[in-house]
């Protein structure tokens, strides 16, 4: 089914924006301009991550017809609309781009991190299950409702499926901006220099590579819910400017092959018919 034609300026790909912003960055303002206390912070900025999931939710129940509203939570629910293959590229994309970074960072004097140390100070089921939980909702849920559930299609259709899938990294990494100056983010730890850069260009490369996992699964949202988690558990942190340099050049292979199928197997009649 194809996407549903705004009725409104406002269910438009800038309107949507628009929404998805002033929501996202009016909650992490105030976490700038007002003394919260401690223990509210991380549910705030998660609160706030959820501007474009609540832009989505908002525009679809407010201009979509009821089969597209059906479509649209159906997409975001079904299993089935994700072939056996794709769910192994959706767990094992992110966890071999992390493995084969490090391998070769290891030739250049790199370490990689033990495993253990992902899962530090999880001593319990308990903080199995709230770490689980954040993982989740923390950027998986609170985005990708909007991200690529909302508005990945209008921006193929406009764009096409490789430039409208740079456009919409861009914006994402505008819409983080606010998070780089509160205090505990990982974006705040990352700064302005050279992990700012490396970030920025990995969220480019992995919004083209949800886009085709996204064009072959059926648009299904959910696909890029469990994307988006996989991405987050497998970002390799605290690296020196040559890790940096190494996964970006790893991750500029990856997409490039990416980019090449979609070129071959496109046709004329459709730009989303990446099989």
């Amino acid at each position: 089914m194809e996407h549903v034609k705004p009725q409104s300026k406002l269910a438009g790909i800038a309107g949507f924006f628009t929404l998805s912003f002033a929501f996202s960055w009016l909650v992490w303002g105030a976490v700038l301009a007002f003394p919260f206390p401690d223990e509210l912070l991380l549910p705030l900025i998660i609160f706030g991550a959820f501007g474009p999931t609540f832009a989505a939710i908002f525009l679809v129940q407010r201009y979509y017809s009821s089969e597209a509203k059906h479509e649209f939570w159906n997409r975001v629910i079904s299993v089935r609309r994700i072939g056996w293959a794709w769910y192994l590229v959706i767990f094992l994309i992110f966890p071999a781009i992390y493995l084969l970074g490090y391998y070769i960072y290891s030739f250049f004097g790199g370490v990689q991190p033990p495993v253990e140390s992902l899962f530090s100070g999880l001593e319990t089921p308990a903080d199995f299950l709230v770490f689980a939980l954040i993982m989740l909702l923390g950027g998986p849920v609170a985005e990708e409702l909007g991200w690529r559930g909302y508005v990945l299609d209008p921006l193929q259709k406009k764009y096409g499926s490789v430039m409208g899938s740079v456009v919409l990294g861009i914006i994402w990494i505008l819409w983080h901006l606010p998070l780089f100056f509160i205090e505990g983010t990982s974006q705040n730890a990352k700064g302005f220099g050279v992990q700012f850069w490396s970030w920025s260009f990995q969220l480019i490369a992995i919004s083209i590579i949800f886009t085709w996992v996204y064009n072959n699964t059926n648009r299904s949202i959910l696909a890029a819910i469990l994307l988006h988690l996989m991405a987050n558990m497998s970002y390799p942190t605290d690296l020196e400017p040559m890790g940096e340099l190494i996964f970006t050049a790893v991750r500029i292979v990856v997409i490039l092959a990416i980019v090449l199928a979609w070129k071959r197997k496109v046709t004329p009649q459709s730009e989303l018919a990446v099989a």
